[in-house]
């Protein structure tokens, strides 16, 4: 049996924390834990640098019995590196079998998905990616003779074709589902459109072309036909560990109960079921903490104790939430404002972050969140409402890019001091080029790892070669030099003979001459202008404040957070909506409430130092007094005292 002591702690400590930091007992607690437990955590708790120590010390203790291995599961790839760079060493034991560290999309598609279609299809998967699929899924549907295609957009009023019809597990069996129902209770069989839909899906499948969420349905369906499967993962793994628990899906949640036997391996869930704020996580039908009496950490490093007093109880489960002592109080403030005001709040919320002197303190980053980015009713208030140049991204330029000149311009714009973040840009480089130039590994497109692998081995010179060429664009561009003759000549001269593979001069041209159109190139050249409003100290330092979405924000950290109303199913604040929470009064929430309070609960849980909420007057009638009284500060968004300085508030928004 393994133990974990203070000593272990200690030394971990000197290595995670800094000078002078230690944890406290509850943080101890959770790192000694070595049975199944849910450990749910506050914002800002420090959970995952909890975790982080626990696999630190494993580290020193490996191999465990039996070559037993660890398994570490999130949603992300950013968490995932998180992770590597913090530990510091990647080529440490515990990133080599048996262990595992990945996202758990990446590690069912490995495991699971990929063997299952091999097996069901008798061939190789081509691509799992959603907006992959979507693409090709949209040429296909084009097709379609238009007296079929017109009346079936007519049904998919509400949401797009391709995503609506799509297979899954339905009542444990591979169904073709359109929607909710499956797609013969939508069209009989015999239809002509039945049989359109039906062969467009099934053709699209057996190129090995698969959404994320289909790649969970042959996982489900191969565990089904192979049960020992289960038998094997519990042999391999001794523990497993999922960072952000909350956000995990029915789906998701079902292959992790599939795979591994609760009596063999020990099982550690880390979240916070209150900030579960995607919408079709299984955690809005089932809880996804299920493992009796939990671990908590209570108290939030993030920020102060008046930030907690006024958000534990805008939440679906409140808690005893505590906040850091160490970080000076500001009152929570509410800025009120009305329709010939609304762009006066961002303005408020500038002159409150001077009036505070927060400019210089904490990581100096302030945020304006919200919700809704747009409606087609211009009386509801979203986004632009306060900031009229906010401009949603629906994908970042990164995940849209195609051709060579969008990569040069990305790498333009970056201004990073992370030299991670041009190497990812470079690789995403190499991976498009070879799939504009339908250059396959094997049978399949390559990924980051595939590419690496394949370099290393047909490649006298390996990957290191490359990783040494793109510290030497990095530091060019750091110093303002043009990388883009290099870069292209490295392409075509030293990289693509690699693949021994003949290109027509033609397609190997359009890759470097096509440009972006002409909305893509605004949307990287004007990011910075639409999501940037600047407040103008009275010294003249600009002080940026990013406008974002609340989900764009998760998991961030602020000096100073202002949270905006926008129209949410009905208005957030209006009575038995927020505002009774706010007050301090927490009933169990409906579905939709609770979605909203998830929302609010995440958004307002971001700053350190000062929280603002913007909230209409109107909303606000007969509650200013009871809010006042529990510690809240209201402000009115100040009026223009004329139509020049309204000109010139927008003005200085761009």
């Amino acid at each position: 049996m393994y133990q974990i002591t203070d000593e272990d702690i200690n030394w971990a400590e000197e290595i995670l924390l800094p000078n002078g930091s230690s944890f406290d007992d509850q943080r101890r607690n959770v790192i000694k834990c070595l049975t199944s437990k849910d450990v749910i955590a506050c914002p800002g708790s420090g959970k995952t640098t909890a975790l982080l120590a626990k696999l630190l010390i494993f580290e020193r203790k490996l191999p465990l019995d039996n070559n037993q291995g660890i398994c570490v599961l999130t949603h992300t790839n950013v968490a995932i590196d998180e992770i590597k760079d913090k530990i510091g060493n990647r080529n440490s034991r515990l990133f080599n079998y048996p262990n595992n560290f990945s996202t758990i999309q990446s590690f069912v598609n490995r495991y699971l998905a990929i063997p299952a279609y091999q097996y069901f299809f008798k061939k190789d998967i081509q691509i799992i990616d959603d907006e992959f699929y979507k693409n090709e899924f949209s040429k296909e549907f084009a097709k379609i003779l238009r007296r079929y295609r017109v009346p079936i957009l007519k049904r998919a009023v509400h949401s797009p074709v391709h995503s609506l019809l799509r297979l899954e597990n339905h009542e444990r069996q591979l169904t073709l589902m359109w929607g909710n129902r499956p797609l013969k209770q939508v069209y009989s069989e015999k239809t002509e459109t039945y049989k359109i839909l039906s062969t467009l899906k099934k053709e699209i499948l057996k190129r090995g072309i698969l959404t994320f969420q289909e790649a969970f349905v042959l996982a489900q369906e191969y565990i089904k036909k192979f049960p020992e499967v289960k038998t094997l993962f519990s042999a391999r793994f001794k523990y497993l560990f999922i960072d952000e628990m909350q956000d995990t899906s029915n789906d998701q949640q079902l292959v992790i109960q599939s795979l591994f036997d609760s009596d063999k391996v020990v099982t550690q869930f880390y979240g916070d079921r209150n900030q579960a704020i995607y919408e079709d996580n299984g955690s809005n039908d089932v809880d996804n903490f299920i493992q009796g009496e939990p671990l908590s950490l209570e108290n939030s490093l993030r920020f102060s104790q008046s930030i907690a007093n006024s958000i534990k109880t805008i939440c679906v489960s409140p808690q005893n939430l505590q906040g850091n002592d160490s970080i000076r109080g500001i009152k929570p403030t509410i800025i009120k404002f009305n329709k010939d005001n609304i762009q006066r709040v961002l303005p408020t919320f500038g002159e409150l972050i001077d009036r505070n002197g927060l400019a210089q303190e904490g990581n100096r980053t302030f945020k304006a969140v919200g919700r809704v980015t747009h409606n087609s009713d211009s009386e509801k208030i979203v986004i632009p409402s306060y900031y009229p140049y906010f401009k949603k991204r629906e994908k970042s330029p990164f995940e849209k890019t195609k051709t060579f000149k969008d990569y040069i311009s990305l790498l333009i714009e970056l201004n990073s001091s992370s030299a991670k973040n041009y190497r990812d840009i470079f690789i995403k480089c190499f991976i498009n080029f070879l799939r504009h130039l339908n250059i396959k590994n094997e049978s399949r497109y390559f990924t980051e790892k595939s590419l690496i692998d394949y370099l290393n081995n047909n490649s006298q010179k390996g990957f290191n070669h490359i990783e040494k060429l793109m510290t030497e664009w990095t530091l060019k561009i750091s110093s303002g030099l043009n990388i883009e003759t290099d870069l292209k000549n490295f392409l075509c001269n030293e990289f693509l003979p690699h693949f021994k593979e003949t290109v027509a001069k033609e397609t190997l041209s359009n890759f470097f001459t096509i440009n972006l159109e002409t909305e893509e190139q605004e949307m990287v050249a004007d990011f910075k202008k639409q999501k940037d409003y600047l407040y103008v100290l009275e010294n003249g330092d600009n002080v940026p404040i990013n406008i974002d979405t609340i989900h764009g924000v998760k998991g961030e950290t602020h000096t100073a957070t202002l949270y905006l109303e926008t129209f949410s199913y009905a208005y957030e604040f209006d009575e038995g909506k927020i505002i009774d929470y706010l007050k301090g009064n927490h009933t169990k929430p409906k579905k939709r409430q609770g979605q909203m309070l998830k929302l609010a609960y995440v958004g307002m849980s971001r700053p350190s130092h000062l929280l603002c909420v913007a909230i209409r007057e109107e909303a606000l009638e007969g509650h200013e007094v009871d809010l006042v009284d529990l510690g809240w500060n209201i402000v009115d968004a100040q009026p223009f005292e004329n139509k020049a300085e309204e000109k010139q508030v927008i003005v200085s928004q761009t």
